[in-house]
């Protein structure tokens, strides 16, 4: 799952800014292009840099430049498999990352977004429904609470988002630590230093209701993944409630997803063993051949336990290695086993004028990646045929149709 190249779900067409920029023309880029992150290039060297709209949004002068805030963030290369990146992106903490060519050359950037995408499209994600992975019993807050009382929460908690609900527990909004941040420490509107405007009433005194999202885009408990990543996509949104009857009984949000993803990734590592002989020239090659039909093997089977492949290698008068193959897998229902080894050649030889015919078979020499597939083939074939089995016997069940 998730092995086309990063590349291929990136935005290749990157806007940058300069480190002499302000950070007010940063935000303002920002804003306008719904960016969460922007990338920062000097005109005279290659290095790349990163800045998040959280950390500009708290700036104490918005004339200031943004290389206060740049950091030297993880880039991803463009042939890394998507699975892979989602890796990168959950141990870097960032919500984007630069995706550079071979060379170090910026070619795109990738979001979190740019995976919701990818996830709103997989069949497989379709099938989980939401409540495998939601975060049960939100923390809430009443709408009359403060504003200083939520991120007061947030901060105690390590969130980056509250519901606000009313006296009867139903869901009114959300709030979000940007949402502060953009409205209360960087109000669109000029105030009194510590004030909203036209009131003494300092702003974090303030009811969180003032600054909350609603109506809000929320999802059913029977939900899947699919569906739930499709509209963080479509709205731009990082977390979506999961309620049921107007009451919020969970939340997912995109690190969930994202986290899940990963699980999903480790568990369909499988462990390969190879027993025998083999020369050390042809290690890489077979290397990356197991590799590729394990996954398709994979993909068919849903979980494997462990493949060994046991490889027997012999000699011909000439001294020319010939290597028979047996592959085993292990699946929770199965032992698969497929063998493969040299196929024959035909010799036909003409002898007097009758045209004798003499046949004559032998081994085909040294076509070791031929055997290798055609052993890891035979395996494929046998759980294509187990799984064409049960999908038959289950579509003569649910028919009614008697044996």
């Amino acid at each position: 799952m998730f092995d086309e190249p990063i590349i291929e779900i990136s935005t290749r067409e990157v806007v940058t800014i300069s480190p002499e920029a302000s950070v007010a023309t940063a935000v303002g880029l920002m804003e306008k292009n719904k960016f969460h992150n922007l990338i920062v290039r000097a005109s005279d060297a290659d290095a790349i840099y990163l800045v998040n709209i959280q950390d500009l949004l708290i700036a104490s002068n918005p004339d200031s430049h943004v290389d206060n805030f740049m950091f030297r963030p993880y880039c991803i290369d463009e042939d890394t498999p998507t699975s892979d990146a989602i890796c990168g992106l959950i141990d870097s903490g960032q919500r984007a990352a630069p995706v550079v060519d071979g060379g170090g050359t910026l070619v795109g950037i990738v979001t979190e977004y740019d995976i919701m995408g990818l996830v709103a499209d997989s069949h497989i994600l379709k099938g989980i429904e939401v409540r495998k992975i939601m975060q049960r019993n939100p923390i809430c807050i009443g709408k009359t609470e403060s504003i200083g009382k939520a991120r007061s929460i947030m901060r105690k908690n390590s969130i980056g988002r509250l519901l606000v609900i009313d006296e009867m527990s139903n869901l009114l909004g959300i709030v979000t630590r940007c949402d502060i941040l953009r409205k209360i420490y960087r109000p669109k509107r000029r105030m009194t230093a510590g004030e909203v405007k036209g009131e003494k009433v300092t702003r974090m005194e303030q009811p969180v209701s003032i600054i909350m999202h609603a109506p809000m885009i929320t999802a059913s408990i029977e939900a899947n993944l699919a569906a739930v990543a499709g509209l963080m996509k479509h709205h731009d949104i990082r977390g979506v409630p999961i309620v049921k009857d107007r009451v919020p009984r969970g939340i997912v949000t995109i690190v969930d997803i994202m986290r899940y993803l990963r699980i999903l990734k480790e568990e369909a590592m499988v462990e390969v063993e190879i027993q025998g002989a083999l020369d050390e020239e042809y290690e890489e090659l077979a290397g990356r051949i197991i590799e590729t039909e394990v996954r398709k093997i994979a993909r068919f089977a849903r979980r494997v336990h462990w493949i060994k492949i046991v490889i027997k290698k012999e000699r011909d008068r000439g001294g020319v290695p010939n290597y028979k193959i047996t592959a085993y897998m292990k699946t929770p229902d199965k032992l698969y086993v497929g063998q493969a080894e040299p196929k024959q050649s035909k010799t036909i030889t003409a002898k007097t004028e009758d045209v004798v015919e003499e046949m004559k078979f032998k081994k085909r020499r040294w076509d070791f990646i031929d055997v290798l597939k055609d052993a890891l083939l035979a395996v494929e074939r046998q759980i294509e045929e187990d799984r064409d089995r049960k999908q038959k016997a289950d579509r003569s069940k649910g028919s009614g149709v008697r044996s």
